[in-house]
């Protein structure tokens, strides 16, 4: 001890860091077993991430910072946030470079027909144009408006809506704000924030969700294990995005893919949250691929009624300082995504306006990372989810 004693006065700054060290990994270990904090920080982390993508940026350094800013909004691998999955690749001008064989055979003939008909519509402007007068300039302006139009009506309406003639439809309400100018090319300036499907929500017991599930990514984990709602079912992955959704192992502990699933079973109610791994995606290719994996989910379970849950907000001091994941971005393709709710077969619930700071973004206090909640906050969520159920008949 004495020898002990002379050494620690000899060097009292290493014994200093010595003893530091000491006490800040018991305290890690110790939050970490309460549920404060996750074991499992690494450099995936998404405040790690961003560091690392700015530095880039303002170093000028390799190929990233460029293409940041590109036109088409492309996001570059290094970009992803934390939950973003080394197995899902980047997209390339706005899209997945893979999707599922269910996406991709249910849009390629819509896609050369489609091809086909702009080719031939300017051959025939080409045509009327030599011969004729200004006026021809403005008929074919008004055609292919028509046809744009024509296109997004039949691709909002592929999504099923019940088949009945009889139900109320409850378009999607929106509530105008101040212009915000958009701080990078994947998502545009926000005019107007989208407001939950509007019915008459009651409220429901725990056994209401037996017929449940759960999709999503880390916050859904989040909700897994942390609510109680341990008699639903649950489907979810760190890192999982939309274009990957169908065929990730996701389902039965990462044994089995959402596929699977939905043809195994049957259930009445399906909930979906995802949206912030995909924040550097353009806001048109991430609803795009949100929708294709909503038409095959009603495919396989034709009589459940959907629930697009609101992408949950990151803490607003992380919103004003990046910009891409940020509550702009985020509230913009939760408006487009909920613009295709109908209260039939497709409802959209925002549980933002249960952990809201007054100013968009998530309350600092119930979050541990800026971006997920703390363990004991899901109940938060959870009561949410109670006081939003629906009645009997919507089921029928």
């Amino acid at each position: 001890m004495k020898k002990l004693w002379q050494m620690i006065k000899g060097c009292p700054l290493f014994t200093i860091l010595i003893l530091s060290g000491i006490i800040v990994t018991a305290g890690g270990y110790a939050g970490a077993a309460l549920g404060i904090y996750k074991w499992d920080v690494t450099f995936k982390h998404p405040m790690v991430q961003t560091v690392l993508l700015d530095e880039k940026a303002e170093s000028g350094s390799e190929s990233d910072a460029s293409e940041v800013s590109t036109a088409k909004g492309d996001l570059d691998k290094n970009e992803q946030h934390k939950d973003v999955d080394n197995s899902t690749e980047a997209v390339k001008n706005g899209k997945p470079l893979e999707k599922t064989e269910e996406q991709t055979d249910g849009k390629s003939e819509d896609k050369s027909d489609a091809k086909t008909t702009e080719k031939s519509s300017e051959k025939n402007t080409e045509k009327s144009t030599e011969k004729g007068s200004g006026k021809t300039t403005e008929k074919t302006t008004k055609k292919s408006t028509e046809k744009k139009t024509e296109a997004t009506t039949e691709k909002k309406a592929s999504i099923d809506t019940g088949g009945s003639s009889t139900p109320i439809s409850r378009p999607t309400q929106y509530k105008k704000i101040k212009t915000r100018k958009s701080r990078n090319n994947c998502y545009g300036d926000l005019t107007k924030i989208a407001l939950e499907t509007d019915y008459p929500y009651i409220k429901v017991d725990k056994s209401y969700f037996d017929d449940a599930l759960f999709i999503g990514d880390s916050r859904i984990e989040g909700l897994a294990l942390y609510s109680g709602l341990d008699n639903a079912q649950f489907a979810y992955m760190e890192g999982l995005t939309t274009f990957g959704l169908m065929s990730e192992k996701i389902a039965a502990n990462g044994t089995a893919t959402l596929t699977d699933l939905l043809g195994s079973q049957t259930f009445k109610k399906i909930y979906i949250m995802l949206g912030i791994n995909e924040a550097g995606y353009n806001t048109d290719s991430y609803v795009s691929s949100y929708m294709d994996a909503v038409s095959q989910i009603q495919a396989l379970q034709p009589d459940a009624v959907i629930f697009m849950m609101g992408c949950m907000h990151v803490s607003s001091d992380y919103s004003d300082t990046h910009d891409i994941v940020n509550n702009d971005n985020i509230d913009e393709k939760n408006g487009a995504i909920a613009a295709y709710a109908d209260g039939i077969k497709l409802f959209y619930l925002d549980m933002n306006t249960v952990v809201d700071d007054g100013k968009g973004g998530l309350i600092k206090d119930y979050t541990w990372d800026d971006i997920h909640l703390q363990a004991q906050y899901y109940s938060v969520w959870e009561d949410y989810l109670y006081s939003h159920g629906l009645k009997d008949d919507a089921f029928n």
